[in-house]
């Protein structure tokens, strides 16, 4: 008679220290720096709300429909994208190594548990680490062909050619990272509704520097909007490497720079800011910096704790090889997005 195989998913309870890795690589995810959204399996309704009124003169009798007060609501329908990390061991090529000492007594036996611990240490971090990255940093092919289309100019209202060639050489991804999602989208909010250029305000300037970042920034601030740059919880999303260009600066120009770039603690609890304003370093590419307020750039997923998850089973009945799979839906999308002003779009 047949014997069937029932497999079973480990789901390791080392997954709970393990998570804290994991998150060291993600800091989007980890410090919930923008706004994380769950509880999405295949998608969502983004919607948004814009209202205008008008004064008028005194009324003492009965109200009418003036349209003094308009209300208008936007409703946009974002898709999530389904994803997987997954490959599989054969674990029979582990003996010899030093792994065979935690197999199991017996011939068939050769599953390592700390070649599964390892492989969980090493892989967690890594799919934290590429996920962070694509956040920031990547457009999918049909964006990217969206936007080759677009005509560049100097004006807003337009791409520049510099952005562009960036969106053009970044990586293929499944889904858009935040920076082009501001560049373009198809928000039923926009000043024109559907597919096309984003309605943020672009600043130009010059490929920045530890010599001019001080500059570049001062444009940054100067063009955003009185309602962000008066509002505390407006924060910058720059590329990694401005940390080290702001340092340097400030070492060159002593004690006057930190009027503008203020480094405050170090290590873990090191906080820079400009002119009040925190200053977050991501994985974004060198031509941009995003300044808004957090809760307009979002992370639409079903569960961040999808994040955790490897799952670890036998490929197929008597089979010495094994698979391993991480599954995860996310998408990001962007709010307000004439609030939102992109340096170098």
């Amino acid at each position: 008679m047949p014997i069937n195989y029932t497999g079973t998913t480990r789901n390791y309870t080392e997954l709970e220290k393990i998570t804290e890795e994991l998150y060291q690589d993600s800091k989007t995810l980890r410090e919930r720096v923008i706004d994380i959204e769950e509880g999405h399996k295949s998608g969502t309704d983004v919607y948004e709300s814009k209202v205008e009124v008008a004064m008028t003169a005194l009324n003492t009798g009965e109200v009418t429909a003036t349209g003094d007060i308009d209300l208008n609501v936007q409703k946009t329908p974002v898709s999530l994208v389904g994803f997987n990390y997954e490959d599989r061991i054969n674990d029979n090529a582990l003996k010899g190594t030093r792994f065979e000492k935690s197999m199991k007594a017996g011939a068939y036996n050769v599953v390592s548990d700390e070649f599964d611990r390892k492989v969980l240490i090493q892989i967690q971090p890594a799919i934290g680490a590429d996920i962070e990255n694509k956040l920031w940093n990547g457009a999918t092919a049909a964006t990217k062909a969206a936007v080759a289309l677009l005509v560049p100019g100097a004006g807003q209202g337009s791409i520049t050619a510099a952005a562009q060639a960036a969106v053009a050489a970044m990586p293929t991804t499944l889904f858009d990272s935040l920076v082009v999602r501001t560049l373009y989208n198809d928000s039923q909010s926009k000043t024109a509704p559907g597919a096309g250029l984003g309605d943020y305000i672009k600043v130009t300037g010059a490929v920045i520097t530890a010599a001019n970042i001080a500059a570049q920034y001062a444009l940054l601030y100067a063009g955003a909007p009185s309602k962000v740059t008066d509002n505390p919880n407006a924060q910058f999303f720059a590329p990694l490497g401005h940390r080290q260009f702001i340092k340097a600066a400030n070492n060159a120009v002593g004690a006057a720079q930190q009027v503008n770039f203020l480094v405050e603690g170090s290590g873990e609890n090191e906080v820079i800011s400009y002119n009040g304003h925190k200053i977050n370093f991501h994985p974004v590419g060198a031509t941009f910096i995003l300044f808004t307020l957090p809760e307009y750039l979002k992370v639409l997923t079903d569960a961040t704790s999808d994040l955790n998850t490897l799952q670890i089973d036998k490929v197929a009945n008597g089979a010495m090889q094994r698979y391993i799979k991480n599954t995860q839906s996310m998408s990001t999308w962007v709010t307000n997005q004439r609030y939102i002003t992109l340096y170098g779009g």
